[in-house]
C-alpha cells in the first residue's frame, strides 16, 4: 500500500497531474463560450493526452534519433504557421484579454511623449499597463515590427532552441515541444496575444542555460546579480523561479556577499525605473500611477507569508535539476491558486472562471517546469 502511494505521488505523477489540471482549467472555462460540452471535451482531451503520454514511452520514443530531428523541426514549422494564422486571423480587439494593448499603449505612449504608466488598455479605462520597464523594452521590437503578438513567434523559436541545447536529445526535445502544443493553455496564450507565458519562458531558458554550464554563485556571481537584475525588471512573478533556484547557493556566500547580492539587483532594477520616477518631478506621477500598483493590487499578507515559508522549506528540499523542476511547478501552481482564491474572495462573488475578478492563465507559468520534469523523466519511468 505505501509503495503503491509513493509511486502515485512520485514526481512524474504529480505533474501529470499538474499538466492536466492546468488545461482542464481552460478547457472548463472557454469551451462552454463556444457552446460545446466542456466536460466532454476535458474527458476526450484527457484520454487523448494519456493516450500520447504512453505510446510516445513505449513506441514512439524507439525511433531513430535522426528521425527525432526531422520530427522536431517539421513540428515546430507547423506551430510557427499556425500562430502566424492566428494572429493574422483573430482581431485583438475582439479578444477581452488586454496584455497585448498593455505593451502596444505603453509604447503609444512613449512616442506621443506622454506618461506610459497611465495608458489604459483597450478593455476598460481601469486596467493599465503592468509589465516593469525591461519586459516593454524587450517587447519593443516586436511593436516597431507591428504586432508585439510576434514575440509569441519569437519565444518558441528561442525555447525550442534551449530545450534542444538542454537536452541534448531531439527525442526528449521533441517530447518537450509535443507537450507544449497540445496544451489548451499554450494556444489560449497564442489566441489572446499574451505575453505573460513568454516571460516565464525567458526565466526558464535563463536557468537552463545555468544548469547546463554549471554556473551558479560560486563562479558566476556577478552574472548572476546582472540576471536577476533583468528579470526583476520585467514581472514580479518572474522573480519566483529565480529566487528558488538561487537560495541555497545564496545561504553559502559570505556575509558581504549576501549584502551585496540582494542590494545589487534592486539596483540594476532601479535603475530600469528612473526614467519613469523623473518623468514628472512636479506632480510626481509615478507614484499615483506605477505598475506596482497592478501586480500587487489583489495581495494578501497573510498568503504572502505563508508562501514565503512554503517557498523557503521548498528551495531548501531540492537536490537534483528535476527535483528544481518539480518543487518549482508545485510552488507556482500553489502560489498562483492561493492569490487566485484571495482575489474571489475579496470580491465576495465569482469563481476561478469569473472574468474580472480572477485570471487563470497565471497558472501557464508552472509549464516549462512541469514540462521540464516530465521531458527529463520520459526515458527512465
Amino acid at each position: 500500500m505505501k509503495k503503491s502511494l509513493k509511486r502515485f505521488f512520485s514526481q512524474n505523477n504529480l505533474q501529470l497531474i499538474i499538466f492536466l489540471l492546468i488545461n482542464s482549467l481552460f478547457i472548463l472555462k472557454y469551451a462552454p463560450r463556444y457552446g460545446i460540452n466542456s466536460y466532454l471535451i476535458l474527458s476526450l482531451y484527457s484520454v487523448i493526452f494519456i493516450s500520447i503520454y504512453f505510446l510516445y514511452k513505449k513506441y514512439i520514443i524507439k525511433c531513430t534519433e535522426k528521425s527525432f530531428n526531422i520530427f522536431y523541426w517539421t513540428l515546430l514549422a507547423l506551430a510557427l504557421i499556425a500562430i502566424v494564422g492566428l494572429l493574422i486571423i483573430i482581431d485583438p480587439y475582439t479578444i477581452r484579454v488586454d496584455r497585448w494593448s498593455a505593451l502596444t499603449f505603453f509604447w503609444d505612449s512613449i512616442f506621443s511623449h506622454q506618461y506610459p504608466y497611465s495608458a489604459h488598455t483597450h478593455v476598460a479605462l481601469t486596467n493599465f499597463a503592468s509589465p516593469f520597464p525591461l519586459w516593454h523594452l524587450i517587447n519593443l521590437p516586436f511593436y516597431l515590427l507591428g504586432d508585439v503578438g510576434i514575440g509569441l513567434i519569437v519565444f518558441l523559436i528561442l525555447i525550442s532552441i534551449s530545450v534542444k541545447f538542454y537536452f541534448s536529445s531531439y527525442r526528449k526535445s521533441f517530447f518537450f515541444l509535443l507537450l507544449l502544443l497540445i496544451s489548451p493553455a499554450y494556444w489560449w496564450e497564442v489566441s489572446a496575444r499574451s505575453d505573460s507565458l513568454s516571460n516565464g519562458l525567458l526565466v526558464f531558458m535563463i536557468i537552463l542555460w545555468f544548469v547546463k554550464n554549471n554556473r551558479n554563485l560560486s563562479n558566476s556571481l556577478f552574472l548572476a546579480i546582472l540576471v536577476c537584475g533583468v528579470i526583476c525588471s520585467t514581472r514580479l512573478t518572474a522573480i519566483i523561479p529565480l529566487a528558488l533556484f538561487f537560495f541555497q547557493p545564496y545561504l553559502r556566500l559570505p556575509l558581504k556577499l549576501k549584502a551585496l547580492f540582494p542590494i545589487s539587483i534592486l539596483g540594476i532594477a532601479l535603475i530600469s525605473f528612473l526614467p519613469f520616477i523623473f518623468w514628472d518631478t512636479e506632480t510626481w506621477i509615478f507614484f499615483s500611477r506605477n505598475p506596482f500598483m497592478s501586480q500587487t493590487g489583489n495581495g494578501n499578507i497573510y498568503v504572502l507569508f505563508v508562501m514565503l515559508i512554503l517557498g523557503t522549506l521548498l528551495a531548501l528540499s531540492w537536490k537534483n535539476t528535476n527535483q528544481f523542476f518539480n518543487i518549482t511547478s508545485i510552488f507556482i501552481f500553489i502560489f498562483i491558486l492561493a492569490s487566485q482564491l484571495v482575489r474571489i474572495f475579496n470580491a465576495k462573488e465569482g469563481n476561478l472562471f469569473s472574468d474580472g475578478i480572477s485570471d487563470i492563465s497565471y497558472f501557464n507559468l508552472a509549464l516549462p517546469y512541469c514540462l521540464g520534469l516530465l521531458t527529463s523523466k520520459i526515458m527512465t519511468e
